[in-house]
């Protein structure tokens, strides 16, 4: 018998009041936010690299890091809810709001991708949080900031005044001098800004929580192969080349340092596996039929279920003097009774 699940509108609420409390330092740092200024040596070359644009802009990886996981959820709930589960929809949990009755889909998109959103607010405010408070340096940095160092002068009578100069030429790239007060006379405020906000890699970190969240989507909602075995896991394989590209980008764009990169790829899966599977709890949440309670197994042309193969086991290890007639009574009860049905190549393809 279904089971018929009461739908509270004081949760969605209380679910948009979550998702805006976390939405709102974001905007915070990204309108008020000041990185922390840090010095440099005179001879990091790591600093001293030329500026060039972005090959994934931070507008695109949003765009596209949002559109391609929301598509493939749409997708898989879909196609679960008018091809797989057409014959089962008596199995699977109704969904009811006073007197009206709410479609399982519209429930399922609300809870995975109210879960995928949060995420993307936890990643990105860790990426913040980081960016703001160590305030490193990126490549370009020297390029961008156009330093100039306060020199101190003694004039006649002992007066002391100060006189602003080039850092090239008070700060040669052969000696280790670390310089702290400066002040940068480029003239592009923001880019300036942005120059001091290196470590972590937000889009390293975003797009691997992307793919390590739809991945772990897929995987415990596409029950049954998508007319090829191979179809979910090629989808898979390019999540993480897509992510793996815009990771690499950042190096050679000179927009990160590779460790700054490493770490963003690393929290960035950490976030995203731990969201799937403690948070959103796709696994439990997988709905699967009775009859496709146990993965089917390709076996040759013909397909088994996993108690038909435990069943043929047993069978086939009987004792040679126990007759055909009394298998039934040693079998046990979890597998008792399962009818053994033999599912043609044509019908096994689309399971």
């Amino acid at each position: 018998m279904a089971i018929v699940a009461d739908l509270s509108i004081g949760r969605v609420i209380s679910d948009f009041i979550v998702l805006l409390c976390l939405a709102v330092p974001l905007l915070i740092f990204e309108l008020l936010g000041e990185p922390n200024k840090r010095g440099f040596y005179c001879d990091d070359e790591s600093i001293r690299y030329p500026y060039r644009t972005s090959t994934v802009s931070r507008q695109l990886l949003i765009v596209i890091g949002l559109l391609i996981p929301t598509c493939l959820i749409f997708l898989t709930e879909i196609l679960r809810t008018l091809v797989w589960e057409k014959q089962s929809a008596h199995q699977l949990c109704t969904f009811k709001y006073r007197a009206h009755n709410v479609h399982r889909m519209v429930v399922r998109l609300y809870v995975f991708m109210g879960y995928f959103l949060l995420g993307v607010c936890f990643n990105q405010l860790m990426v913040d949080i980081a960016k703001y408070t160590i305030g490193r340096q990126r490549p370009h940095f020297m390029e961008i900031c156009l330093p100039i160092t306060e020199v101190k002068l003694n004039g006649i009578g002992g007066e002391i005044s100060k006189v602003s100069k080039d850092f090239r030429t008070n700060c040669p790239s052969d000696e280790h001098t670390y310089i702290t007060d400066f002040k940068c006379s480029g003239k592009e405020v923001d880019l300036i800004k942005e120059a001091q906000l290196s470590f972590y890699s937000g889009h390293s970190a975003f797009s691997f929580y992307a793919a390590w969240y739809t991945s772990l989507y897929l995987q415990a909602r596409c029950y049954r192969p998508l007319g090829s075995q191979l179809v979910l896991p090629a989808v898979q394989f390019f999540l993480f080349c897509g992510a793996s590209f815009v990771a690499y980008s950042r190096v050679s764009d000179y927009k990160h340092h590779w460790s700054d990169v490493l770490v963003g790829v690393l929290i960035g899966s950490a976030i995203g596996i731990i969201n799937a599977l403690f948070i959103a709890e796709v696994f439990q949440r997988r709905e699967i039929p009775e009859e496709f309670v146990h993965k089917r197994r390709l076996i040759g042309k013909y397909a088994f279920s996993r108690n038909d193969v435990e069943l043929g086991n047993m069978i086939e290890q009987r004792p040679a003097n126990l007759k055909s007639s009394e298998v039934d009574k040693q079998l046990p009860q979890r597998i008792h009774n399962v009818p053994i049905r033999v599912i043609s190549s044509n019908e096994g393809n689309g399971i």
